[in-house]
């Protein structure tokens, strides 16, 4: 079933497709495309609109650069994040008491077991539902997620000094205060807020937390990923979103095309960045992508260009607050005008068409 949803208006038009879509053992696919298209057409029209984005720069200017921080400065405190290290799990429990602290709704750690070179290790992922109060849409849902593991260039330097701020302690940070921020909003999407483990061995905990989801048959409109967003490799200004292209299944490449073009037409309404597109990378979005979801990045382009990664020296003093501060701001714009645009909560013409 393919849905179709269209805002009517008049001055201005911005369009945004979304899709999901879920496999079997026999590659068939089922997608649902939410296909936007908003134009002004009346003063009345005009001043809700006005009123919603009033709201919008309301919510956003909440981001605090002192918690992303503190934060920051926590996270690097540990000796390592390593997934294979002696500190993971005091890692682990520490992030689930901060999300707790923050996120309003249940939280939760999401265990797994994964064989590496033969042994087990006992992992975690940290998860905090937050629901939708919108009784009439309970099946759409928004992951937005980080991984919290760190490593030196030696992966198997297990317990060897790992700060890892910016690779990814600038990630967990920023879900931290997307959390904490749209836990005062009435949103009409549930989030899923997903702190992943094992990133660096190859995306160990997004991969089996998507097995988790397959078996409970949650369905994702739109996964949204943070990944080093802290060093501002390309320039203070400048913040890359990473799309799909060309990999496992190809018929949600243009979806998440189009929610990337759709962030680089807000970036500067609600921030100082300009967004410019890449194709994805090899992050905790691949796993979501071979089941056939939209996803999403953000990036600083420090896997390539920052000197301090996977070093000792990626420490918090490293890193520019006010960029991730920044990037920060972007992803919750994403998420309030997408809940915006998807249900249609401001707007008094709604028609929804299912082929």
């Amino acid at each position: 079933m393919i849905m179709i949803i269209n805002f009517a208006s008049l001055s201005n038009t911005t369009s945004i497709m979304i899709a999901y879509a879920t496999g079997n053992g026999n590659n068939s696919h089922k997608m649902c495309l939410f296909s936007v298209n908003i134009c002004l057409n009346d003063q009345s029209q005009q001043e809700k609109s006005k009123e919603s984005a009033g709201l919008v720069h309301s919510i956003v200017d909440q981001v605090n650069s002192t918690r992303l921080k503190n934060w920051i400065d926590n996270l690097s405190s540990f000796q390592t994040r390593h997934t294979k290290s002696d500190y993971v799990e005091g890692v682990a429990y520490w992030l689930r008491n901060e999300l707790q602290s923050v996120c309003n709704g249940r939280v939760y750690f999401h265990n797994f077991t994964q064989p590496d070179q033969g042994k087990s290790y006992g992992l975690k992922n940290i998860i905090c539902d937050q629901g939708s109060t919108s009784v009439n849409d309970k099946n759409h849902h928004i992951l937005i997620s980080a991984h919290y593991d760190s490593r030196m260039g030696d992966i198997n330097q297990s317990n060897a000094r790992a700060p890892g701020a910016d690779d990814n302690a600038s990630g967990v940070a920023a879900v931290l205060e997307l959390a904490r921020v749209l836990s005062k909003v009435d949103l009409k999407n549930n989030i899923q807020f997903v702190l992943f483990s094992g990133e660096e061995q190859g995306q160990w905990g997004s991969v089996a937390y998507v097995k988790h989801q397959q078996t409970n048959s949650t369905k994702f409109d739109l996964v949204l990923n943070l990944d080093m967003v802290g060093y501002p490799s390309l320039g203070l200004g400048k913040v890359i979103v990473e799309y799909d292209l060309g990999n496992k299944i190809t018929t949600n490449d243009v979806y998440s095309k189009n929610v990337g073009q759709f962030i680089s037409q807000i970036d500067s309404e609600y921030t100082n960045l300009e967004a410019s597109l890449r194709t994805l990378g090899k992050t905790d979005l691949i796993p979501f992508e071979a089941i056939g979801k939209t996803v999403i990045g953000l990036h600083d382009g420090g896997s390539e260009l920052n000197p301090n990664y996977h070093s000792v020296s990626d420490t918090p003093d490293t890193l520019d607050i006010g960029y991730l501060t920044s990037v920060t701001k972007l992803a919750l714009a994403t998420i309030l005008n997408l809940d915006k645009l998807v249900i249609g909560q401001v707007y008094s013409l709604l028609s929804i068409t299912a082929l």
